[in-house]
């Protein structure tokens, strides 16, 4: 597990609710306290879907809103003059971003024993945090598959240019 302060909020918030950055995420859960506390659930529900939309979805995969289709929401509750008194973002990487994100390591480990790679945000008392999170379908002696989550989130964070310090 990887432990970061994010040290330019403001940044960081401007590309996490208005830009684009972390859009291919999945979303696990979201809960946004500003007058009211917000909760947003990432799970699909299957039944809204007509069969083609549904089709689509289990075809790629999908249990989870894209962050992309829950941003917008997110800004809207955030949006005003006065900063929310916090949030808690949980994303996690697709099934298709585990496979591509496998496909050429050598872990000793299949993409299927991964049950995913989350990506906690946590902003309360003026401070944000970031942690990341394995979870796997089965029990491994090392620590490989958390070490390359790790690996690949300072990547994409310093990719991003998103300033921060290790806890």
């Amino acid at each position: 597990m990887l432990a970061l302060k994010i040290t330019d909020i403001r940044d960081f918030t401007n590309k996490l609710f208005i830009g684009e950055v972390f859009d291919k995420f999945c979303l696990s859960e979201a809960s946004i306290t500003t007058f009211n506390t917000f909760t947003i659930d990432g799970r699909l529900q299957r039944d809204f879907f007509d069969t083609d939309s549904l089709n689509k979805l289990t075809e790629h995969g999908r249990t989870h809103s894209l962050w992309k289709e829950i941003r917008p929401f997110c800004w809207s509750v955030i949006r005003g003059k006065r900063t929310p008194l916090s949030f808690k973002i949980v994303l996690h990487l697709s099934r298709n971003g585990i496979e591509a994100a496998m496909r050429n390591t050598d872990l000793g480990i299949s993409s299927e024993q991964i049950d995913g790679f989350y990506l906690n945000l946590q902003f309360k008392n003026n401070a944000l945090l970031c942690t990341t999170g394995t979870s796997l379908k089965t029990f491994l002696m090392n620590k490989q598959p958390e070490q390359f989550w790790d690996d690949m989130i300072l990547h994409f964070l310093n990719q991003n240019q998103i300033l921060f310090e290790k806890l």
